[in-house]
């Protein structure tokens, strides 16, 4: 088991149900999520001590969010009770070719007051061995980007590891923004997840413009030689519909590049799967397995939480090595 530290902002997620759109109103049902928290969620039900660092309002809505993260037993005594609300998204699922839509409402939230805290640093990184981050925290907000920065540098002092997650979001920032931001947190970064999109697009590296699985070896080759980087993974989605989708994984280790089986599924709630399937990869990685079974626990924890609804997933260690173990079997006997 290792100790292992989040550190982002949990979002009340509101969902038309049915598969309504979002501009004929009506009835929504809540979540919570967030790209670190979900990754916390993941990590604590396979087994390991995690904290979140972050910030929730001192109100009703704040109290049901630290719940949603108590329940899967993750340490929320680094939660700050501060600010006045908490960030929310609106969520309009897709159904066959009709694609997905995110709203943002998360001005003025709570996590935006979290760089005028004092951090102990110390006490936070105290025997950490991991520190997972997302490339959506820094596009917050100047000084949430700063003090995604000082975090990951405070626990580089401090010999942690460090997870970096591009999770690049357009609606919330430029490409000349996170390339900027990006290139400043990638020397601090152990553990990288990035796509064949995000060498092509966001860092502006030359390949084709369409998957091509011996070009994203060498742009991990390249990446691991400048940055230090140990293991980098990502994943290749297949589309067939909004509803079924083929899942294969990618890691990168001591010059090798490891892929995962492909597999096919249908989707009963999309938002969360790359959290999951990070989740499992640092399972895996911290866990000291083989960087062959690294990717496919990953790929396996990814494609399970696309089987149940909301952000989070919901499966222990044991149940995503009975999926990899039972993948074609019928019932669970």
């Amino acid at each position: 088991m290792a100790k292992i530290l989040t550190m982002g902002e949990l979002l009340l997620r509101l969902t038309p149900v049915n598969h309504q759109r979002l501009n004929l109103g009506g009835n929504f049902t809540a979540n919570y999520g967030g790209a670190e928290a979900n990754v916390a969620v993941s990590l604590s039900r396979f087994g390991h001590d995690v904290s979140f660092l972050s910030a929730f309002p001192p109100n009703d809505i704040g109290d049901a969010a630290l719940s949603h993260l108590q329940a899967s037993g993750v340490d929320t005594s680094l939660v700050f009770r501060l600010g006045e609300r908490l960030g929310i998204y609106f969520y309009e699922g897709g159904f066959s070719l009709r694609r997905a839509k995110v709203i943002y409402d998360r001005k003025a939230s709570s996590v935006l007051e979290l760089p005028d805290q004092d951090i102990d640093w110390d006490y936070v990184c105290d025997k950490v061995d991991l520190l997972h981050v997302t490339g959506i925290t820094p596009a917050l907000s100047k000084g949430m980007k700063e003090f995604t920065l000082a975090g990951i540098q405070e626990a580089k002092k401090r010999n942690v590891q460090v997870s970096f997650d591009f999770n690049y979001r357009s609606k919330l920032w430029t490409v000349e923004e996170a390339k900027e931001t990006f290139l400043e947190i990638l020397p601090h970064v152990d553990i990288c997840f990035a796509g064949y999109k995000d060498f092509v697009y966001l860092l502006g590296f030359e390949g084709p413009d369409e998957f091509d699985k011996g070009t994203l070896e060498r742009f991990y080759r390249e990446f691991a030689e400048r940055y230090k980087i140990k293991y980098l993974a990502s994943t290749r989605r297949t589309v067939f519909s909004t509803l079924k989708n083929e899942l294969a994984g990618y890691i990168y280790f001591e010059d090798h590049l490891y892929e995962s089986d492909h597999v096919s599924f249908e989707i009963l709630d999309r938002i969360g799967g790359g959290d999951a399937f990070a989740a499992g990869v640092l399972h895996g990685i911290v866990s000291g397995l083989a960087p062959e079974e690294v990717i496919e626990f990953g790929i396996g924890s990814g494609v399970l939480k696309h089987t149940v609804y909301g952000d989070h997933n919901q499966f222990s260690e044991e149940e995503v090595e009975a999926f990899l173990a039972n993948r074609d079997k019928d019932v669970n006997r």
